[in-house]
């Protein structure tokens, strides 16, 4: 594919971007062959965009959208589904492709299931390698590539190809170098706007923070913070949880005083923190429960990271105030949303403390 270059982009670059070729869709003659190919990964990032692919539709063209989901949701009428399961490359993928015998247009972006460190909330800080063209020779290709991936019905497969004939019928449009390169400049410029503007949107949230989404006693974020960290957050991003309760932890200050009590919560979450990359967050649930949201992390890192966890914690009897902190550990890597915090406090409180020193539980 033509491109201005295989990039590194955050997501709101992207819905721009996608919003452009979707435009182009919008700007062809109603009635002209058309087809509009776009994978969304999962239902509800469709479900934002519904009215823009009703509206495709409605002008006559093929409109067909990928989704990874075992069922498939509820369409405006003339838009068709793919459905392919989770575990399919197609499931990283998010595109939009437009094609016409008078033009065409795509962007294929691959999710790299990582997310901007510094990024509000985990949804807007994901990241993919994208590339875009605005040439009908890429954009067939790309026509070509998701009919072969998307293995559609007889009957849709033959809609795509009365476009795709109608496309070969007619030479490639001229001039599509001269105004090739002000529109890949173009989109450049855009992609550039944006992520200023995330940066800037990054700067002041980060200035006017919200006091409530930090604990008071330790700086910790709080379920508050949680809450609006992860909202908006589709099922496609994989999140490593750890949850550590501490047995004990509360009584503390009652037993051996404020300095006891504030030293040893200092400990664990010093354990803790030191186990964490600059893209993960540790957050108090509780008086004795932590949770560390883990993004991107795979199942056997997240394990080890409970395991040292735990390891450390059990060794701060030998540092003031020189009392034992027994831990239980639960630990998952979701794409379910909301979170399952409701399991892992279900899990991690089925198991004495003790042995999950040893044992992290897996839900």
């Amino acid at each position: 594919m033509e491109t201005s270059g295989q990039n590194l982009f955050g997501k709101r670059v992207l819905v721009e971007l996608s919003h452009a070729i979707e435009q182009f869709a919008l700007a062809a003659r109603p009635g002209d062959p058309l087809v509009v190919v776009a994978m969304f990964q999962k239902a509800s990032y469709f479900a934002r965009e519904e009215a823009v692919y009703r509206d495709i539709a409605a002008r006559g063209a093929v409109t067909v959208v990928g989704l990874a989901e075992d069922l498939p949701p509820r369409l405006p009428p003339g838009v068709r589904h793919c459905l392919f399961p989770s575990t399919d490359e197609l499931a990283r993928e998010w595109s939009v492709t437009v094609l016409g015998p008078r033009g065409g247009a795509t962007l294929v972006a691959t999710d790299l299931e990582s997310v901007d460190p510094g990024a509000t909330t985990l949804e807007e800080g994901r990241r993919f390698r994208a590339g875009w063209s605005f040439r009908r020779a890429d954009a067939y290709g790309e026509v070509l590539r998701l009919r072969r991936a998307l293995r559609p019905t007889p009957d849709l497969r033959d809609r795509i190809d009365e476009v795709l004939h109608a496309v070969v019928s007619e030479p490639e449009p001229p001039n599509q170098d001269w105004w090739d390169v002000p529109l890949r400049f173009l989109a450049g410029r855009t992609a550039m706007a944006v992520d200023e503007r995330t940066h800037l949107a990054s700067t002041l949230a980060a200035a006017g923070t919200d006091p409530t989404e930090r604990d008071p006693r330790t700086g910790l974020y709080t379920e508050r913070f949680l809450h609006r960290w992860t909202a908006g957050l589709g099922g496609s991003l994989p999140v490593g949880l750890a949850l550590l309760r501490i047995s004990g932890l509360a009584g503390l200050r009652e037993q051996f005083g404020l300095r006891a009590a504030t030293d040893a919560l200092a400990g664990v979450t010093g354990c803790v923190q030191d186990l964490l990359g600059e893209g993960d967050r540790l957050v108090r649930l509780g008086e004795e429960d932590f949770l560390a949201v883990l993004p991107s992390w795979a199942p056997e890192r997240v394990l080890r990271f409970c395991e040292e966890a735990c390891a450390g914690i059990s060794r701060l009897d030998r540092v003031y105030p020189f009392v034992a902190l027994p831990v239980a550990a639960a630990a998952t890597v979701t794409r379910s949303r909301p979170l399952p915090l409701a399991e892992l406090r279900e899990r991690v409180g089925q198991h004495d403390a003790q042995e999950a020193e040893a044992e992290p539980a897996e839900v």
